[in-house]
């Protein structure tokens, strides 16, 4: 009977070390202030990661396929939201305006990953600029949009206030001392600190953690 006892205590003992690590790893794995912060704003309803990037930036031509690991982490496609930055060092800020309402344009056309990609392409494997509204147009009409209809949506309303509220989201963030790209924003409060992680898949799992987390 002693034996027997003593064996279920065995049992028990090395069944709550194998979990306790795990869950101790689980608790401790990211830590406030060391691999996240959280910022001021209002965190959104539903899981969502905001990308505050600029198409002149090559560390963010670089992080596209990076990006597209990321929004496997999400039930949709809107979940994940590209905020194009404007104001970067030595550039035109009206071009980047330009480019700016180019992908509020591409959003409302339904091919923003395309004209993404086209964007990028152009700027860092074609090595080319932008200098009006004119040339930033034409890659559309090159990517079979409609001449018409790709005037009609450029200069609309909803392309206009697309824009100015990403520049208000930069403004924001820019007011905390946050102001490099890519940045990740997930669910309106939480930025992951990349640079206390060792790996990509370390950067998801992250990632992962903060989109299920509350402020």
């Amino acid at each position: 009977m002693k034996l027997k006892v003593v064996i279920l205590g065995l049992l028990i003992l090395v069944s709550y070390l194998s979990v306790a690590p795990v869950q101790a790893d689980e608790t401790e794995q990211f830590i406030l202030g060391e691999h996240y912060i959280e910022i001021d704003g209002t965190q959104t309803s539903t899981p969502q990661v905001t990308e505050f990037f600029s198409f002149y930036c090559p560390h963010c031509y670089k992080a596209e396929s990076f990006m597209d690991n990321v929004k496997t982490l999400l039930d949709q496609p809107s979940q994940f939201v590209k905020t194009h930055v404007d104001g970067m060092p030595g550039r035109s800020i009206e071009v980047e305006h330009l480019l700016t309402k180019a992908l509020a344009t591409a959003r409302l056309l339904n091919i923003e990953d395309k004209m993404v990609a086209v964007i990028f392409s152009y700027i860092h494997k074609g090595k080319a600029d932008f200098s009006t509204a004119k040339e930033v147009k034409n890659l559309f009409l090159l990517n079979g949009v409609d001449s018409v209809k790709l005037d009609k949506i450029f200069g609309s309303f909803k392309v206009n206030m697309a824009a100015n509220t990403m520049r208000i989201k930069t403004s924001a963030l820019r007011k905390q001392g946050i102001g490099s790209v890519p940045t990740l924003i997930i669910n309106g409060k939480f930025k992951p600190n990349h640079k206390a992680l060792k790996t990509q898949r370390e950067y998801l799992e992250l990632i992962t953690f903060l989109l299920t987390k509350t402020a």
